[in-house]
């Protein structure tokens, strides 16, 4: 039995495109798992074994031998584009329409083909005649144009597929233009075979074609990583975030944007991918700073429309392992529950602390400026009953009592009037509100005031809520010193020990002995006691006959939360 097949070197070309078919498909196996990496792999088999039939064909020294593997070329022609357009269908995402269903649907035609081909002596359907003179020839059937007119519809729709995957993904941009610009080089070069314009027999063009035209698959698999899960991945992921990305080129053109960024900013990806982000952004004028401010990186702004939502807005650059600047990544987080429940809490904080100055008010009136109406309306009763009597001495002693009541309620509310003004810069910080009290306290009274802060406190804050309680208590120490101490001088120490804020408030006046301090006198103690402990801090007072005071107030630089 003779060898039906000889050497020809022509054979050399068919088979390096087989060896490269497999290669990519042991590549592409890698990543099976990946939507559409099954179907490319049987696509790839399917042309693997069509060139390789070719290559038989061309090495085939008999008519028979010929005509069997061009025979059994055409069989596969169908399976290969059907099997590229469910590649085409899974990979840009819409795989539910390749169900069992859709695909034996797809292969009775090519199955019914093949059974054609393999009957096609007895019915002559597929090519009225066949023959071979070193290269087949046919005659086509309507079987055959049956056949062609399905295939290239049928690439038609995967065409069409991969340019909407073109215009959809500006991830799979350039994937997409390598998997459109080889089949149309192969079916253009299938129409010149079917015309039977063929330059280089005995060669079949398509299959020299092919060859080249396995250079964008092999681009598509190998240099953009076409079945890489990390990029699949990554991109699901972002379409899936909540929080809205927008991704920015090195030039600042919008390169992509998810479908949380597009409803947060009322815009449509198409419409805006490509242009310049400032064009973009024209409505929202705290991003465009952002942007444009290289050293800023995060801010809060309000965005939306009909429904606006505050975001937390984050830019992070985008740099690649050889250090080069890539472009940035916009991050859009929504905080609008988050902002408003600190509003509501600071709601309740400022309600709780009016409430609670409301109260310590309160207390201040009645046994301060209270007990001195009280005193006077005393004074000016006794006055009346000895004037009653002609007992005019007394009633002299009783109206310069009652004037230095009356000069005492006058200070005091000027003194409350002057820590009403201060409060309202709480603003400026307690040490600013302090220096300018001061000020005015040693104008006033005349003693010579001194304020030592430590250098610790230059870069640190007391809470708003400590400084409330702490301010109250400075000037009632100070007002005890003016009223009690008989002091020339007195100084206000602010320091920082241990995490807590130290102050000290200190006169060079007479002293006292605490333990004989009246219910009356004690009032002023028991407030800033209890501002103390209201800020969760510690109240000390010490004092002796003749060796001045000092009060010393310990408090966190911020309150904790109840």
């Amino acid at each position: 039995m003779t060898w039906p097949y000889e050497y020809t070197p022509y054979i050399w070309p068919l088979f390096a495109s087989a060896v490269f078919l497999a290669a990519m498909g042991l590549y592409a196996f890698r990543d099976r798992t990946v939507p559409g990496a099954v179907c490319f792999i049987v696509l790839l088999t399917a042309i693997m074994l069509w060139v390789l039939a070719n290559a038989l064909g061309l090495a085939g020294t008999d008519d028979n031998t010929r005509i069997f593997w061009f025979k059994f070329e055409r069989a596969l022609i169908l399976p290969a584009v059907i099997a590229e357009l469910c590649f085409a269908l899974e990979y840009a995402g819409l795989g539910k329409w390749v169900t069992r269903r859709a695909v034996f649907a797809l292969a009775v035609l090519p199955f019914l083909y093949a059974l054609l081909i393999l009957t096609n002596d007895t019915h002559h359907l597929v090519w009225t005649q066949i023959w071979s003179d070193g290269n087949v020839h046919v005659n086509r059937g309507p079987a055959s144009w049956g056949a062609v007119f399905y295939a290239y519809f049928l690439s038609l729709l995967h065409l069409m597929v991969l340019t909407w995957l073109f215009a959809r993904s500006p991830r799979h941009r350039w994937i997409a233009v390598w998997l459109i610009l080889s089949p149309v080089i192969i079916r253009a070069t299938y129409f010149l075979d079917i015309i039977h314009w063929n330059p280089i027999a005995p060669l079949n063009p398509v299959v020299v074609v092919v060859n080249f035209a396995l250079l964008p698959y092999a681009l598509a698999v190998f240099r953009f990583h076409m079945f890489a899960v990390v990029p699949v991945v990554r991109d699901t992921v972002m379409e899936k975030m909540t929080d809205g990305m927008m991704v920015l080129d090195a030039k600042n053109r919008i390169a992509d944007v998810n479908e949380a960024a597009q409803e947060v900013l009322g815009i449509v990806r198409s419409k805006v991918v490509g242009r310049e982000v400032t064009e973009v952004l024209q409505a929202y004028p705290e991003l465009l700073r952002l942007v444009r401010d290289s050293g800023k990186t995060q801010c809060e702004a309000l965005c939306g429309d009909t429904h606006a939502r505050w975001y937390q807005i984050s830019i992070l650059p985008l740099i690649d392992r050889r250090s080069f600047h890539l472009g940035r990544l916009i991050l859009f987080h929504d905080i609008t529950d988050q902002r408003l429940i600190q509003a509501q809490i600071m709601d309740q904080q400022r309600t709780l602390a009016m409430l609670n100055e409301r109260e310590l008010l309160a207390r201040d009136l009645h046994d301060g400026i209270g007990q001195m109406i009280a005193a006077a309306h005393l004074q000016a009763k006794s006055a009346s009953e000895l004037l009653a009597k002609g007992e005019t001495v007394q009633v002299e002693s009783c109206l310069r009592r009652l004037a230095d009541i009356t000069q005492e309620a006058k200070e005091s509310v000027r003194e409350y009037l002057l820590g009403v003004k201060i409060g309202s810069q709480g603003e400026q910080g307690l040490l600013l509100t302090l220096r300018y009290y001061l000020k005015h306290y040693s104008q006033n009274y005349g003693i010579r005031t001194e304020l030592v802060v430590s250098p610790e406190l230059k870069y640190k804050r007391i809470d708003g809520i400590v400084e409330i309680q702490l301010q109250p208590i400075i000037l009632e120490a100070l007002t005890n010193v003016r009223k009690h101490a008989e002091a020339s001088s007195a100084r206000v120490n602010v320091a920082f020990c241990d995490g807590q804020v130290r102050i000290t408030i200190e006169d060079d006046g007479r002293g006292f002995d605490p333990k004989g301090i009246s219910a009356y006198d004690g009032f002023g103690i028991r407030s800033m006691r209890g501002r103390a402990e209201a800020a969760e801090g510690l109240f000390e007072m010490n004092s002796a006959p003749g060796k001045g005071t000092r009060v010393t107030v310990r408090v966190p630089l911020r309150k904790e939360e109840p």
